[in-house]
């Protein structure tokens, strides 16, 4: 009975932000929406953690499975994906290089 209350509630996030989605005037994914949605609700303590805790573990317990059908998808762009491989190592390393730095700024701003 937990769990469906658990599954119930995250749906019900995911489903408002399929809604608000749909009524923006421009494209902007409907699970993040949802997430945005389930942390405000979670940090004005509106849903207790508790209420997702066991549905949420169970999800993350299971996630490698969930992309499996991605990965396979993947494998049949694989000649795009070979001509662009240069480039996506540059912008990972890139982006890796700079929230490094940026993080290190920002610590180095908080402890002086």
């Amino acid at each position: 009975m937990k769990l469906i209350r658990d599954f119930a509630v995250i749906l019900t996030c995911l489903l408002v932000g399929k809604a608000v989605a749909a009524l923006l005037p421009f494209a902007f994914p409907a699970s993040i929406i949802g997430l945005l949605l389930l942390f405000t609700l979670l940090s004005t303590q509106l849903v207790r953690l508790e209420w997702i805790f066991a549905g949420g573990q169970l999800i993350l317990r299971h996630m490698a499975l969930l992309f499996i059908p991605v990965a396979a998808g993947l494998l049949s762009y694989a000649d795009v994906l070979s001509r662009g491989l240069g480039f996506i190592l540059l912008a990972a390393t890139t982006g890796l290089v700079l929230i490094l730095l940026l993080v290190g700024r920002l610590y180095q701003r908080l402890v002086s």
